[in-house]
């Protein structure tokens, strides 16, 4: 069965403060607690959370009654996959890897635990999301933009900046392009088997030498050069999540009318 890898140890520098357990749900849930609830709803039976060390103790005290919920510490801020790596650890089975300061949408969520229980094993996947479900209306954000092939495997992603919407609904990013609004870009929502894990360590060991960040696009991009398949799996849901600090009223807003 599936096991959730919730990445949680992010520096929220734009946000300004924690925003791994920023309360935003009627009842002070953090967007985490959603995730968790629509994850093991579809069908996952263990979760694991990477956290900051300083963090470890309010998320051990959060999940205490639930020991399906691990917590993994992240000591050093190397790297979303080397954070992965560490989850990796804890999981028997496939992966679906989320972060923590996301809302990915119910949907969104099934169609990862679908194709990790019943999808092609020899697949690994991505769930995508259409750009204009993705902005945010405090300001700009990053997405990495989808390439695929003409059997709709994943081929690259591109980390795009500064992306936005005007008065008029048209999306630009930084450089000046302007971006369809069904343009498929990854939001971070993956589904791992088993037979990609080994390659996490191997890359690390490779990579520590150079100092700079360990990032699960790398891997990606290398697991794809290795012929691993990634089949993308497009959801209409719309995103909700944590960039700005402006975001939490939305945020709450968005939930209170939808959960």
């Amino acid at each position: 069965m599936p096991t959730l890898l919730l990445l949680a140890g992010g520096k929220s520098t734009r946000f300004g403060r924690p925003k791994q357990l920023e309360p935003v749900g009627p009842e002070g849930e953090a967007l985490l607690d959603f995730t968790l609830r629509d994850a093991f709803h579809a069908g996952c039976t263990g979760a694991v959370i990477v956290v900051r060390p300083e963090h470890l103790l309010a998320f051990a005290e959060r999940f205490a009654a639930r020991p399906q919920v691990r917590i993994v510490v992240q000591a050093e801020a190397l790297g979303t996959a080397h954070a992965v790596m560490l989850a990796l650890a804890e999981v028997h089975g496939t992966a679906i890897i989320a972060n923590g300061d996301d809302l990915y949408g119910s949907g969104a969520m099934e169609q990862a635990v679908r194709h990790a229980l019943d999808g092609d094993p020899e697949q690994h996947a991505l769930v995508a999301f259409e750009l204009a479900n993705t902005l945010s209306p405090s300001g700009g954000v990053n997405r990495a933009v989808c390439a695929m092939d003409a059997e709709g495997l994943l081929l690259s992603t591109q980390e795009v900046t500064g992306i936005q919407a005007d008065a008029s609904g048209n999306i630009t990013s930084a450089d000046g392009r302007t971006w369809p609004a069904a343009t498929l870009v990854s939001m971070n929502l993956w589904v791992l088997h088993p037979a990609l894990f080994p390659l996490f360590r191997t890359l690390f060991a490779a990579h520590t030498a150079t100092n700079g960040e360990f990032g699960l696009p790398m891997v990606v991009s290398a697991a794809i050069a290795q012929h691993h398949r990634f089949a993308v799996l497009r959801t209409t849901e719309t995103w909700c999540g944590l960039t700005h600090p402006a975001d939490a009223g939305h945020v709450r807003q968005y939930l209170a009318k939808h959960r």
